[in-house]
Order: C-alpha cells, then structure tokens, then sequence
C-alpha cells in the first residue's frame, strides 16, 4: 500500500481553510487586468507578496500606470522603482521587453484577447516571453482569467510531499494534473498563494518550523517524532 494518498475533502477544506486564517491570502485577483497580472506575477519571482505588492504599487505610481512610459523609461529608474522585489534589473530588462513585445504585435498594451483562448492555447502564447516560464503563465492565467488552472512551484511540491498527498516519484506533469483536480476552482488561487506563502516562511526545505504549523496535525512528516 503507497504512503501517500489522494486526501478526503474534509482534510483538504480543513487544511486550506487553516492556511487561510494563517496567511489570509487575497480570494480573487487583485483587479489587474492580464497585462498587469502578468508583470506583477513577473516581480513576485522568489520574493514574498509584501514586496512584490510595494513594487508593484511603486511601478504604477511612478509612470500614472502609463505603460507606455515604463516600456520607455531608462532601465535603471525602472530597477530602482522595483528594487524592494529584489532581482531588480534582471525584472526590469523582463518587464520592459515584454511590453515592447506585446506593443510590437498588437500596437497596445493589451492582452485580453487571452481571455477568449483555450487554455492551453493561452499558457502556450504566454511562454513565447522572455522571463515567464510555466508557473508564470499558468498563475496569470489562473489569477486574470479565472482559467482552471493550478500551477506548482517547489514549495507547494513540498508540502503535498510532507503531508503525504503526493508521491515525489511522479513526474511534473502528472503531479500537476493530480493536484490541479484535487484542489476546488474557487480555492485555487487562494491556496496557491497561502501555500507558496507557508512554504517560504514555516515548511523551508532546511530546518521547518514544525513547532509553529498551523496543519502539522494533519502532516505525518511534521508530528512524527525523529529518529
């Protein structure tokens, strides 16, 4: 018999619903639209959602949430707007070629035709751009067009890993299928967020608070006692 097991949706909804009270993540996306979405999604590449939201706001700020005049503006003011995301001039260089991009094909700043696609047309379309791999693309899509999608990065792997939910010899994509069924649409944006969010700060992959969990009595690696 496997160690590891699909949970129930009574222990699904009471660990979701404890990681929100811990982590109070946002139930819908902010309100950007998918451009915004994306470049936000871009800036919250390994860093936490209080910096990624202070450079956020602050790159709006700066250019009157003209993208024109971010695309345009020497990358190094645009580095120091956004330096509290760390990676400055790595997302800087990102964000400004991604705007030329998208200005280049469709002479705005624009991508809510993303909307009317499949969405693995979209997830496809997306990944053409420098700097947004698949958890980039999967998230925007999820976040700004509500698609029924569920991206994984390494913290959540890790969790499902600990709780026993997920068995680590599957491959990327079957452990994505597998979680993207298990977790309920409305639950999916959330739980990635409070997730990603647990996983920096208590469930590290070196020295895990397990003393300061708020699931570790449903996590049989966390409550068993060491050898």
């Amino acid at each position: 018999m496997s160690m590891y097991t699909i949970p129930d949706f009574a222990t699904l909804r009471r660990v979701l619903d404890r990681l929100y009270v811990r982590y109070t993540p946002p139930r819908r996306a902010e309100g950007d639209d998918v451009l915004g979405t994306l470049v936000r999604t871009i800036l919250s590449q390994q860093t936490t959602r209080a910096a990624t939201d202070q450079a956020f706001t602050a790159l709006l700020e700066h250019a009157n949430a003209d993208w024109h005049r971010i695309a345009h503006a020497p990358t190094s003011i645009i580095e120091d707007v956004i330096r509290p995301a760390g990676l400055a001039r790595q997302k800087a260089q990102r964000i400004q070629a991604l705007l030329s991009q998208v200005h280049d094909e469709f002479q705005s700043y624009d991508l809510e035709h993303l909307h009317q696609m499949a969405p693995e047309k979209a997830r496809a379309y997306l990944l053409k751009f420098k700097g947004v791999g698949p958890k980039t693309a999967a998230f925007t899509l999820m976040a700004a067009c509500a698609m029924p999608l569920f991206p994984m990065d390494t913290h959540i792997f890790r969790i499902f890993e600990r709780l026993r939910w997920l068995d680590p010899t599957l491959g990327d994509e079957a452990a994505h299928q597998q979680m993207q069924a298990l977790i309920p649409p409305d639950d999916r944006l959330p739980a990635h967020m409070a997730l990603v969010e647990h996983g920096r700060t208590l469930c590290r992959a070196r020295n895990p608070l397990c003393e300061h969990c708020p699931i570790l009595t449903d996590c049989p690696t966390g409550s068993s006692p060491p050898d």
